[in-house]
């Protein structure tokens, strides 16, 4: 008779044939390329193999030391292997269930060679993902079907956040209705489709914690994966027929008698029709509003030309003359594909960014990889969480001051010069033969006070010999091509703008109205938009925020923060629903504390270092996307909303 994992590794329906990958041969080949002090915790769990808890582990780190992880050491590997190829060569008479939690915790105890923190512990058991839904929201008192039906909610944006929402509200049988202005569903994925578009966060944790081992083809996931990605959950989780696509939004009013928000929609053909919600969640997100550069002339330009979210892909760039304007993330990960075709191509750098390696950031993964994910039980769990373990290892240190450090002669902090240190080094090993090419390259500002960049192929092709690194400022687009201060004007076929988003523009395009006729404009009229943990905001009942003022981690992926924003804002739901309420507001002296302490706390952050420009920074000069907290702080107060902060009728 065979074994569980005999059964585990028979060929699925859904995969094409594979035979002889059970063979001890590409069994060995993927033991390999496993993560073993994932896998050695597998087989503790699996087979209660006191020997494996005995092993030692090592501190693994990467840039410059910057971000660490937990690493089985050398010496035990090959034993490792062996017992893992005797364990998959045998199987053992049953598959264990899930561990209780205090087992689940030793094993992370072993993984990490020291006691986990309770934070550790319960935010990495969510990402391990063994529940069904790690972060699902449920009923205390489920209520009848009436007064569910009777509550109506709007998302706004079928991107991930807005996907996470709807599939929650799902589950728990509340109405709703999701309003999307593109085609289809991926929020930034589906309009950021120019070359190499791709994420800088692991695959496997780029995604939802309740849909398990999804197939990605590549370690870091490509646009058109990723939208794919989201368009897989929609249909899945049953909430693709919910969106109404080529739609907008234009303005929602909050009717203070009904308790509702008067929502007013556009459709594609021009068509204006009511919604009435009792509840708005807006997952627009961070980066939904374009930002075309403000260049003397640009209209004037007689060549091609587009911004990176709306690429002509009917456009041959192939043998022509481009310019590219704005070398952030998406500039940098899409020059290189273009400099490969291009006659000439010309980077118009403003300022510098700091680009850092990553190893296997092209990769794609092996199927011995995946054979270890889908056969192997809880290996994907465990390779979750070591993810999980180097990401959420608080950036305090690398992204603020260290006053003592810098009294002792340092720059930042001794993390951060660290770090810097490593990636000077990199520029050196790269270009480091042309000194005037290593000054262009060498950013004035620290590490982390802007966005970090992925070297996706940069400094390789700023030494190709058809490739120009200009660094005068741009005078003006003339209708030839740029001309720079310089008085050098240069021609050219095609201007890419890769200017990215106006991230200060939270939940655009939508006049949004509160209570009293208060407007976000009049709201946040001051220093920017505001609002508390990133979510809420007086004078606007009933309207939560995904991705929204200061709610960007300060660790970790993502998609694990959309998860939790979208159950902050379905718990909230659920605690009106069960208690018969209408309305929640953040109470003034509750946001007005909050932004108070959040100010405090930003001051020792490096995001607006001597008045260094970066979407981190706002018009007003004050930061407004990341927050200051702590990865635990913050994660105790996002769990669930308290309701002495909001007052609630």
């Amino acid at each position: 008779m065979s074994s569980p994992i005999e059964n585990a590794m028979a060929t699925r329906e859904d995969e094409p044939s594979t035979a002889g990958w059970a063979d001890e041969s590409f069994i060995r080949a993927a033991l390999d390329q496993a993560d073993l002090n994932a896998l050695r915790i597998v087989l503790c769990h699996l087979t209660g193999d006191p020997e494996l808890l005995g092993m030692r582990v090592e501190k693994s780190s990467f840039w410059g030391g910057s971000f660490s992880g937990s690493a089985l050491a050398p010496e035990h590997a090959d034993r490792v292997k062996e017992k893992a190829l005797a364990l998959l060569r045998n199987g053992p008479a049953t598959i264990p269930a899930v561990p209780a939690d205090s087992e689940i915790r030793n094993l992370m105890d072993a993984f990490a060679g020291r006691p986990m923190t309770d934070f550790e512990f319960r935010f990495g058991l969510e990402e391990m993902a063994f529940a069904e839904f790690p972060r699902g929201v449920e009923w205390t008192k489920k209520p009848a079907a009436a007064t569910r039906e009777g509550f109506h909610v709007v998302i706004i944006g079928a991107g991930l956040g807005g996907i996470a929402a709807a599939i929650q509200l799902d589950r728990l049988g509340i109405p709703y209705t999701i309003i999307e202005r593109q085609e289809g569903v991926g929020g930034t994925w589906w309009v950021n489709d120019y070359p190499e578009a791709r994420v800088d966060v692991v695959s496997h944790t780029y995604q939802y914690s309740f849909e398990k081992n999804y197939h990605w083809e590549h370690h870091f996931a490509t646009q058109d994966e990723l939208k794919r990605y989201v368009d897989h959950c929609a249909r899945k989780f049953g909430v693709f027929s919910r969106i109404r696509f080529e739609t907008e939004v234009t303005a929602a009013s909050w009717d203070d008698a009904s308790s509702t928000w008067k929502l007013g929609l556009r459709g594609a053909d021009g068509t204006t029709t009511p919604l009435a919600a009792n509840v708005i969640i807006s997952a627009a997100g961070l980066f939904n509003a374009v930002n075309m550069p403000d260049i003397a002339g640009i209209e004037t330009y007689q060549g091609k030309m587009f911004h990176t979210t709306a690429w002509d892909h009917s456009y041959d760039f192939r043998g022509k003359r481009i310019g590219l304007i704005g070398n952030g993330s998406s500039g940098s990960q899409l020059m290189p594909r273009l400099a490969e075709d291009a006659e000439r191509f010309t980077v118009f750098q403003r300022t510098p960014g700091w680009i850092s390696p990553i190893p296997g950031y092209r990769d794609r993964v092996s199927p011995e990889v995946q054979w270890l994910f889908d056969h192997v039980p809880y290996y994907w769990n465990w390779f979750r969480f070591s993810i999980f373990y180097m990401m959420y290892s608080d950036p305090l240190d690398l992204q603020n001051y260290d006053p003592e450090w810098q009294k002792s002669g340092g720059i930042i902090s001794k993390r951060n010069d660290d770090l810097r240190k490593f990636l000077l080094d990199y520029i050196e090993s790269k270009v480091g033969h042309d000194p005037e090419l290593v000054r262009k390259c060498t950013p004035s500002f620290p590490p982390w006070a802007k966005r970090p960049i992925v070297d996706n192929g940069w400094y390789d092709a700023l030494n190709r010999s058809n490739v120009d690194l200009v660094t005068e400022g741009i005078e003006r687009i003339t209708p030839k091509g740029v001309l720079t201060k310089d008085g050098v004007e240069r021609p050219l076929d095609l201007i890419v703008l890769a200017a990215g988003f106006s991230v200060s523009r939270y939940l655009w395009p939508v006049r949004y109205e509160g209570r009293g006729g208060l407007t976000l404009e009049k709201a946040w009229a001051k220093d920017g938009a505001r609002a508390y943990l990133g979510m809420t905001m007086p004078g606007f009942p009933n309207l939560f925020m995904i991705y929204g003022p200061n709610g960007q981690g300060r660790a970790g992926g993502l998609i694990t923060w959309l998860e939790m924003w979208a159950r902050y804002a379905v718990k909230s739901v659920v605690y009106m629903i069960e208690n018969d309420k209408k309305s929640m507001e953040c109470r003034p002296e509750v946001f007005a504390d909050y932004n108070d302490r959040m100010d405090v706390e930003m001051a020792q952050c490096i995001w607006a270092i001597d008045g260094q420009s970066s979407y981190y920074v706002n018009e007003f000069g004050r930061s407004g996307v990341n927050m200051p907290w702590t990865t635990n702080q913050y994660y105790e107060w996002a769990l669930a909303p308290t309701p002495s902060d909001y007052i609630i009728k």
